[in-house]
């Protein structure tokens, strides 16, 4: 999923009437190449870009990983570089770290994927990926091996304007993997086999100028793979929604889909928004029907993601701009997989987000 730390400080505001944008394709191309994954450096003096390599773990002991390695240039004086990792341990204890680099911190290939910020490296390719950070208040190995392939939803661009002139690019470099390494924070390591999943992606538009929600679901039960996001836009693009979805089994990805229902049932207010607590699914795709539920079973985090810039400018933003928060849960998920008439019922746990803009 591509989440920048929104430190913009311009006020954009919204132009009267739905300007035109391009939604992924329909159809989409398995395996992501070496050039999607590398760092985009041609975009690098548009103020409205930002890149970001995603990672995520649920490991076999019950803690989640969440890291980032990000670049932007939104609007700033300065370029910048960053480090996110969010880690929770089973007992409850939680780790939420921030690094800021600047440009000089960065090097890459050009080629492929290899990108080097600061203390931090990310690279890989094909059905292999890693991250490793050696910095003062953590260190990590970590790395993924693909169960599933990668893939790319249509050329993985959305396309904004009438001239087509911005756009936001995703690949799911990793919708399935077995998660491997460690991760030591204040002096305690922690294992981190487990499933995990990757992706990369980029934009040339400020990301709350064009999302106002986002659910993204991930499920890595023994036999069962899903991986669906769902993006609600903004009343400046049409008000729609882009939805995208794998379904994975027994190692293969079985069906891809952008029409699929995940629905919001039940909420309760969390960081002044509002919170789906059950959430309703429905997928066709591939020969299979995917029906049920998922429901909140632990809260992880509300991360306020202006949280680190001033009080005033921060306020400012969040009164004329957006209020950008990302939600985590541990989901309960209970679905019935039917195929050829058969129908498995699958209970299994979930990781769950919700982003607010």
């Amino acid at each position: 999923m591509l989440r920048f730390l929104l430190t913009c400080l311009i006020v954009s505001f919204a132009a009267l009437g739905a300007e035109p944008i391009s939604l992924f394709e329909p159809d989409g191309t398995r395996g992501v190449t070496a050039d999607f994954q590398r760092w985009h450096s041609e975009f690098e003096d548009n103020g409205n870009y930002g890149e970001s390599y995603f990672y995520v773990a649920r490991t076999n002991d019950g803690s989640t990983l969440f890291t980032m390695l990000s670049i932007t240039n939104l609007g700033l004086s300065t370029f910048m570089a960053s480090l996110d990792l969010q880690y929770y341990a089973p007992d409850g204890r939680k780790w939420n770290l921030h690094h800021e680099y600047d440009r000089d911190d960065i090097t890459a290939a050009t080629d492929r994927m290899d990108i080097t910020i600061g203390p931090a490296r990310t690279w890989g390719g094909g059905n292999a990926y890693h991250v490793t950070i050696d910095e003062s208040d953590v260190q990590l190995d970590f790395h993924l091996a693909n169960e599933l392939p990668s893939y790319k939803f249509g050329s993985g661009k959305v396309l904004f304007y009438a001239d087509q002139s911005a756009e936001y690019t995703l690949g799911i470099s990793s919708p399935r993997a077995a998660s491997s390494g460690s991760v030591t924070l204040d002096g305690e390591r922690f294992d981190l086999a487990g499933k995990g999943y990757h992706d990369h992606g980029w934009a040339t538009i400020k990301m709350p100028s064009f999302i106002k929600e986002w659910y993204a679901v991930r499920m890595f039960s023994p036999d069962h793979t899903l991986v669906l996001h769902r993006q609600f836009l903004q009343p400046k693009f049409g008000g729609g929604e882009n939805k995208f979805g794998i379904v994975g089994h027994d190692g293969k990805i079985v069906g891809t889909t952008r029409n699929f229902s995940l629905n919001g049932t039940q909420f309760r207010e969390e960081a002044g928004h509002r919170l789906p607590t059950e959430i309703e699914v429905l997928i066709n795709t591939g020969g299979y029907n995917v029906t049920g539920t998922i429901t909140e079973l632990r809260y992880q985090e509300s991360i306020d993601v202006l949280g680190r810039i001033s009080f005033p400018v921060r306020m400012a933003i969040k009164a004329f701009y957006t209020n950008p928060y990302f939600l985590r849960y541990m989901g309960q998920c209970e679905l019935d997989f039917t195929k050829d008439g058969v129908t498995e019922h699958v209970s299994h746990e979930c990781l769950v987000e919700i982003d607010y803009y």
